[in-house]
């Protein structure tokens, strides 16, 4: 996660969000760690600044905010736009890329009913576009994640922003992810509900996707950074991909090698 992205600064404002709601200051976080973390790398994380960048790091927020572990873990990959998709005979979701994540049919709902409000918007004079059908999927995927992560005190929805497109007055299409609490005091039907965090939905387009004649990388014992950079690369037209062969190949020899030390550990432990 890149610091200061939009998934940085999202991610960074619902740890702001869910340490606030338990009452803990950025110290009490921060002391939490072994070893013990800054308060000003606390406050760094919550800004964007310096988001966490180990799945250790993340495990650790989860510890100290008492959030369930894999599923902030889950929402820290959807961030930058890679969803566990569930697999039949997978016992976890395999990781899949959002430009490979299906929409559901609620999210084909809310992307028409988007791209019918920006076509009756438009003029000679002013091009109003909607959000893309991928973005809208990704969105409710990150919604679904929140649902788990923060239980039944909040509330988690979206509403859609139409884009304009304008050299001077233009914005870009979004979809705005929002978070509400409820007051603790009271009875729970009249408490009024609070709006804690809002925050666009991260747009990770800057990460390449091979096109479907691209040679596809076995991923099978690769990490998912390892494997999202050998396909990138891949998908670069053959001039750049020939000034950096030799940097795919020795991710290539070193996942082969981990494979083949991990497989001979497994089948055959005693014979060292």
């Amino acid at each position: 996660m890149k610091a200061g992205s939009s998934s940085a600064v999202a991610f960074g404002r619902v740890l702001q969000a869910v340490r606030k709601r338990w009452s803990k200051t950025q110290g009490d976080v921060a002391g939490f760690f072994d070893p013990k973390l800054s308060v000003a790398a606390v406050s760094m994380a919550e800004s964007g600044s310096r988001p966490p960048k180990t799945e250790v790091m993340v495990r650790g927020y989860a510890a100290a905010l008492e959030l369930d572990e894999d599923a902030l873990l889950q929402l820290w990959w959807a961030m930058q736009g890679m969803i566990g998709i569930d697999i039949w005979a997978e016992d976890l979701p395999v990781p899949r890329w959002w430009r490979e994540y299906e929409a559901s049919p609620q999210a084909e709902i809310d992307y028409d009913q988007a791209l019918g409000y920006a076509r009756g918007k438009r003029t000679p004079n002013e091009d109003f576009y909607e959000p893309s059908l991928e973005l809208f999927a990704l969105a409710e995927a990150i919604r679904n994640i929140l649902m788990r992560l923060l239980g039944d005190s909040w509330e988690v929805g979206y509403k859609r922003e139409i884009g304009l497109r304008d050299p001077v007055d233009g914005r870009r299409a979004a979809v705005v992810i929002e978070l509400r609490t409820t007051d603790s005091g009271g009875d729970e039907s009249d408490r009024p509900q609070e709006l804690t965090v809002t925050f666009a939905c991260p747009e990770p387009a800057a990460r390449p996707v091979p096109s479907e004649s691209a040679a596809r990388t076995n991923t099978e014992a690769i990490s998912p950074d390892v494997a999202w950079i050998l396909s990138a690369v891949e998908a670069m037209p053959a001039r750049e991909r020939a000034a950096v062969a030799g940097f795919i190949r020795g991710l290539r020899e070193g996942a082969s090698l981990f494979s083949e030390e991990v497989s001979s550990t497994r089948t055959s432990p005693g014979e060292r």
